[in-house]
This record gives C-alpha cells, structure tokens and sequence, in this order.
C-alpha cells in the first residue's frame, strides 16, 4: 500500500514539476495564461494558473498511476 502511493505521489510531483511554468515567465506563456483565464471568466491569473495545474496534474496522475500499477502487477503475476 505504502509502495502504490510513493508512486503517485512520484507521478504528480514529476508531471507539476514538467507543467509548470517557467521563472520567470515568457510574454508568450502570459499571454496564453491571459487569454484561457479570459475564456473561464476568470480575472485572478496566479488563481486560475494555480487551479489549472493542479486540476490537470491531478487527472494526469490518476491516469498514469493506473497504467504503471497495472504494468506493475502484469510483470509481477508473469513470474
């Protein structure tokens, strides 16, 4: 249990590591977080940045923690 969730724990700090933006941030990169944070409604750009990644790291964990435990187990029963 303990193992299962070092690797998901591994997977969201990997993946918001990779997603977040750089520092500091380009004029292109403000620009596209301007723009989606317009398209929402939303007029607090750090919020919304901040709620963006967190919400699509989250989702990209679950799915990729779901295909690295069942390649785990497949190798496992395998032997």
């Amino acid at each position: 249990m303990g193992f299962r969730i070092f690797i998901g724990l591994a997977i969201f700090l990997l993946v918001f590591l990779l997603a977040r933006p750089s520092d500091p941030a380009t004029k292109s990169q403000i620009d596209f977080w301007k723009k989606t944070a317009s398209l929402f409604g939303e007029s607090d750009i750090e919020g919304f940045v901040g709620i963006a990644l967190l919400t699509g790291c989250t989702i990209f964990t679950i799915l990729c923690y779901k295909i690295v435990i069942r390649q785990i187990e497949k190798k496992l029963n395998n032997k």
